[in-house]
Formats: structure tokens, sequence, C-alpha cells
């Protein structure tokens, strides 16, 4: 790994001078790595395999991670990391027992956990600000810029704001950290982008107004009513392929969505069955999860299934779930109930998924939506001009407005099931993703986490003779979740695990929201307060 540097270490009478503990922090951080010496497939190799990424990278990210983690205890403030680090945090907590049991427990001192955020309007900004004192706090506290892969700036902050704001100081080994310069491409596409479109949908309605215009020359409106609706029906129904052509050809050319591929990781456990079957497979998968972690217990009763509250030190990411578990009368609650809550993680994860390229949201093919609306204009123009020629010379038009409205209908029928356009849907990359998973997947039976996966690409029915198979009448007995969307999660690090809504006012809490800040890179933005 590389070198983990030593914060700028000041003057006594510096402000910003480490305290003891803080520097003590440091050193357990500094000597602290999460690979197990005998495991065959360690953590910084999977975590390279499941991010895509050149092990040396991954090596980065994680020394990385363990800056956020010093910034939670020592900045003083909520902090955020960026998308990197947050996926170096999430794979973490997949290992329960060594994330709560040494991570947090001897090295960290202090659990460092999960919540769901409140879902208000205003916490996309909230945390983009957190973010930013993030980057802030990191220069102060190490004396360096962030790594500009690592942490990206954000959107609306020059490359070398850092070096204009306050001269570079010296870093770990007493060379002077110079200013990134990291082209902001992403968000120049962006920009570009929304020129284009600005003036894309004024273009196309210019284009159809003056095709409308000049239609009174075309020879076909001069055509008798019958010879026109034989023309007319063939164009509504070319113009409608012509839209699911357009949205075909964006669906293959844009297959990871808003998003490049080199920038998607793989997909987790509780992404797949949310891709795969909905918030309700997720809910699922999220139960095995903790049922296997121990964290909860899967009881039967005479009333029917009952989940009970385990070892709150595995619940891992779903701690929150786990603390809403315990406040519940006698601290369980039926599987319904309990899958009902874990609704609440559909929003983060769709907004996650979004975010990777995994998933298309309604509208999101911006060409695709534009070309169908100028063609909707196009065909309901032509119709529109005849049909006023027909009213003027006292001709029947009443067969051209049925046609006109069939088409309308026909329209939003077409248009609200196409992916991108009218609702949101897997993407291209995606879907190949899935079904890669689904054929290597197949038959995993032998371990815990082929079981998990099993469950999250076939469904719960599939664990059907499996060690597993004791929770499928637990898992499938309720009626599916009814999603309840909220957005935003966020994590608390402090000296006791709270209620799911607040910190502890000794400790640190950290929180995720949907922006990327997971900035272009944050998970919606993790932070600690």
């Amino acid at each position: 790994m590389a070198p983990f540097p030593t914060p700028v270490v000041a003057a006594a009478t510096d402000a910003d001078a480490l305290t003891d503990p803080q520097r003590a922090l440091l050193a357990r951080l500094q000597a602290y790595t999460p690979d197990a010496p005998d495991a065959p497939l360690p953590y910084s190799r999977r975590l390279a395999e499941a991010e895509h990424w050149p092990y040396a990278h991954a090596l980065a990210v994680i020394d990385e991670y363990k800056r956020f983690a010093f910034l939670a205890q020592a900045a003083g403030h909520p902090v955020t990391p960026s998308h990197a680090v947050d996926a170096a945090w999430h794979l973490h907590l997949q290992y329960t027992r060594e994330y709560w049991s040494v991570f947090c427990a001897d090295v960290l001192r202090a659990p460092l956990h999960h919540v769901p955020g409140a879902g208000a309007p205003d916490e996309a900004a909230k945390h983009e600000q957190q973010y930013r004192q993030t980057l802030d706090s990191y220069r102060r506290l190490f004396g360096c810029e962030p790594p500009a892969a690592i942490w990206p700036r954000p959107l609306d902050e020059p490359a070398d704001a850092p070096a204009q704001r306050a001269e570079p100081r010296v870093g770990p080994s007493g060379e002077r950290a110079a200013p990134s310069r990291a082209a902001p491409s992403r968000a120049a596409r962006a920009r570009g982008w929304r020129r284009v479109a600005k003036f894309a949908w004024p273009a196309a309605a210019i284009s159809v107004a003056a095709t409308c215009a000049s239609a009174s020359d075309f020879n076909v409106l001069d055509l008798a009513g019958p010879e026109f609706l034989a023309f007319y029906v063939p164009l509504c129904i070319a113009a409608l392929l012509l839209i699911a052509g357009l949205q075909w050809i964006e669906y293959r050319y844009r297959a990871w969505g808003t998003r490049a591929r080199e920038s998607s990781p793989d997909l987790s456990a509780e992404e797949a069955a949310y891709l795969a079957g909905g918030g309700s497979r997720m809910a699922q998968v999220a139960t095995l999860s903790l049922v296997h972690g121990g964290a909860i217990e899967l009881v039967h009763q005479a009333n029917g299934w009952r989940v009970r509250i385990g070892d709150p030190q595995h619940a891992g990411a779903y701690g929150a779930d786990w603390e809403w578990l315990r406040k519940q009368l006698g601290g369980e609650t039926s599987c319904h109930a309990f899958r009902q809550h874990l609704a609440w993680r559909e929003g983060h994860c769709e907004v996650a998924l979004r975010r990777k390229g995994w998933l298309w949201a309604p509208g999101e093919m911006r060409a695709a939506w534009m070309a169908a609306r100028a063609i909707l204009l196009l065909v309901l123009g032509v119709g529109a001009v005849k049909l006023a020629i027909g009213l003027s010379r006292g001709r029947p038009v009443l067969l051209l407005m049925i046609f006109m409205a069939a088409f309308m209908a026909a329209y939003h029928f077409v248009v609200g099931r196409l992916p991108g356009i009218g609702r949101g849907g897997v993407t291209h990359g995606g879907q190949a993703a899935l079904d890669a998973h689904r054929n290597e997947r197949q038959g995993d039976h032998a371990t815990p986490d082929g079981l998990l996966w099993t469950a999250a690409l076939f469904g719960a029915g599939a664990l059907a003779g499996t060690v597993w198979a004791e929770h499928m009448g637990a898992l499938m007995a309720p009626p599916p979740v009814v999603a309840a969307k909220t957005g935003g999660s966020s994590g608390s690090s402090d000296s006791d695990a709270g209620d799911s809504s607040s910190s502890s006012s000794c400790g640190a809490s950290s929180s995720c929201s949907s922006s990327s800040s997971c900035s272009s890179s944050s998970c919606g933005g993790c932070s600690s307060s």
C-alpha cells in the first residue's frame, strides 16, 4: 500500500495541532489493514475486482478510506466521502465481524454506522457542502491536496481552486503539493448537453411549425378523405415505429446510461435484487443478509413468521434497520412489517443504481425524448392542417379526428413503456451484467454468499432444496412490500448507537445521500458528524 501520510504537525500554539488521542488514532490506522493474511481473496483484491480497478488504485483507495475514517473523528464537522471511498466503505461493511470487532472496536474505538436520512429536499445541498468541508479539512489536517482521481472536485470548483485560496503546504515527503489539474470532462459534457437540449426543443418546434405552414402545398393534403386516411394511418404507424427505433438506438449506444462504463462498479447483491425483482426482492435479500450475520432471527409462531433482534454488532450496513426493530414491542415484529420498513431503501438504491449506470430514469434519454415529441407534433400537425382544409371545404372530418385521437393514445401507450423515455428501466449494460451474474451464479449453493446471490437473481423460491430453504416461508408468505420511497441514507460514528435519525453529541456521525457528495464521485455522500 502507498505510505499513509502523517498530517502536518503544527506548533503547540497552532489551533490545527493534533491532540494525543488523534495522534494515537492515526498510528492505529496507519498500522491497520483490512486484508486477512490467510484469505484466498483478500479485501483489497475483492475491491479491485468489484470496482474494475487496477490493484494499485484499489490500494490507494483503501488508504484514502482510512484517511476518511480519521477525518470522521478529527475534522470536527460532518464529513462526506467520495464515490470511490464510499465503495471501499460499503464493501468493508460486508465483513461484519472484522468491521465491528476490529476496525471499529480496536482501531477507531467508536462505531461507524449507516442510518437513513430524513429525505428532506435540502439534503443534497447539505451533503454537497459537507463534501466541500471534507476536502478543506483534508488539506488542513494532511497538509496536501486530496488526490483528484479519488476525491473529485465539486463540479463548479476549478481543479486549481485550492491553490487559489491558499499556498500549498508541505506534504508528508517534504515536497510541495501541486494543485490538481484534472479536467472536469464529465461536467463539461453535462453542460454541453444541457446547451444542446436547451436549443434543440425550440428548433424542433420551429421545424414542425414550418412544415405545417407549408403543408398546404403538399399534394397529399389535396387528396380526398379516404385517400388521405390511407396515407395518414401508415404515417402514424411509421411514426410510432420510428420513435421505438430511435429509443432502441440510444438504449444500445448509451449502454451505461449517463455514466461511462469505466466508472460503473459491479453490482452488490442488494442492487442486483432490485434490478431483477424490484423492492420486494431487495427487502428479501436484506432480510437474508441480516439473518446470516446473526443480527436478526426468523421465528415461526402461531400467528405467523416473526423477526426478532439478534447481535447488533453484525448488522453491518443495516444498523438503522436493526435499531428500528429494537424499538418495536419486545424487539420483534412480523416479517411483513419488517419488509415494509426495509422499503425505505428502495429510493436510495434506485438513485445509486442510476448514478452507477445500471438504471434509466424516466425522460433521461434526452435525444430520443425530444425526437419523440417532435414526431408527435409533426404527425398531429399534418392531421390538423388537413382537418382545417376539410372544415373549410365543408367535408366530413370526424373519422380523421378519431384517427388523430387514436394516434395520441397509441403514442402515450408506446412511449410510456419505453425505458429512459416514459419510464425507468435497466440499462443495456446493466441487463447484460445481470445476465452474466445469472449465468455465473446458476446452481451456486455451496456458500452463504452464493445463496444470497441466488435469492437476489432468481428469487426466494430458488432456495428450495438448499440449507436456507427454511427461510422461504418467512420471505414468501407475506404480501409483497409496498415501497415507500424516501431518499438518502446517513450514518453515525459515535460512542453510543442511538436513534437512527439522530447522533450522539459526544461522537461523530456519517451520512450518505444520493448526490455525489455518493459529488461526481460521492454515495450521494456518506458523512460523519
